[in-house]
């Protein structure tokens, strides 16, 4: 089946009839984000990953997003283990929130709380938190869970406003990653985004202050920070494919379309 939002197989929406029965158990496999090596994050999670992935930008068919660069492979996730353990120190809301996510309705701009469905925590054995009481009422549990919800989908409308914001002011260029292990094999990871420093130095003193007084200048920083690590992400993928590891890793400027 084709995943559904990077990481979904089978989204529903949550229902007090067909879920009452329904407990979630809490996640101990990332399994659900092996095959994912790029990741949306929101502006409050830049300070937490920059110093452990680079940070980047990407088109998508709903506009700009952030993105953490998690693997060098395009189906394989460099910090999540075989034994489908997170191999890192922080894990993104995006994977924290799962198996929840927010739907935009049809012909509405309302959203909807779902879950996933294929999420093999998903039981009505009782083994974990309730969803529902006996009489159909929400529990804490999924009040809390709305609330993250509804938080994570703020965050990331104020955070695709900012990189709006980056496009407006024409200072994204294309990049690629080259490595080459100590094997000899060569790779590379191409169709991402990032702040061109030539471009950055140019900007006016005028937008230097709007950028600060906004945060957008804090947020530029550290993704210009967080791309320090794009040679450790590329050990941490050949560490997890049981690969040579790098002998040397090039970041530069492409001009050609997204790979």
């Amino acid at each position: 089946m084709t995943k559904q939002l990077l990481i979904y197989d089978n989204v529903v929406p949550v229902n007090r009839e067909t879920h009452r029965e329904m407990a979630i158990r809490q996640i101990t496999s990332f399994e659900f984000a092996k095959e994912v090596n790029s990741v949306p994050i929101v502006d409050v999670e830049f300070s937490r990953i920059c110093s452990e992935a680079p940070i980047v930008f990407a088109k998508t068919e709903t506009g700009l997003v952030s993105l953490a660069l998690l693997g060098t492979q395009q189906d394989r996730n460099g910090f999540v283990a075989d034994d489908n353990s997170w191999t890192g120190t922080y894990v993104p809301a995006f994977f924290r929130r799962y198996p929840f996510v927010f739907a935009v309705q049809e012909d509405s701009d309302q959203m909807t709380l779902c879950i996933d469905e294929s999420f093999e925590g998903l039981n009505d054995e009782g083994r974990g938190e309730r969803m529902f009481d006996s009489e159909g009422t929400e529990t804490s549990y999924l009040r809390t869970v709305l609330r993250f919800a509804e938080e994570y989908q703020a965050t990331f409308n104020r955070t695709q406003a900012f990189c709006d914001r980056l496009e407006e002011a024409d200072l994204l260029e294309e990049a690629r990653v080259d490595f080459t292990l100590s094997d000899g094999t060569r790779g590379g990871v191409t169709g991402f985004l990032r702040v061109s420093a030539e471009k950055f130095r140019a900007i006016s003193d005028e937008q230097i202050v709007t950028m600060f007084r906004s945060g957008d200048l804090e947020m530029i920083q550290m993704h210009l920070l967080s791309m320090q690590q794009v040679e450790a992400v590329v050990t941490k993928s050949a560490t997890v494919d049981g690969m040579a590891l790098p002998e040397s890793v090039a970041e530069e400027m492409e001009d050609a379309g997204v790979h």
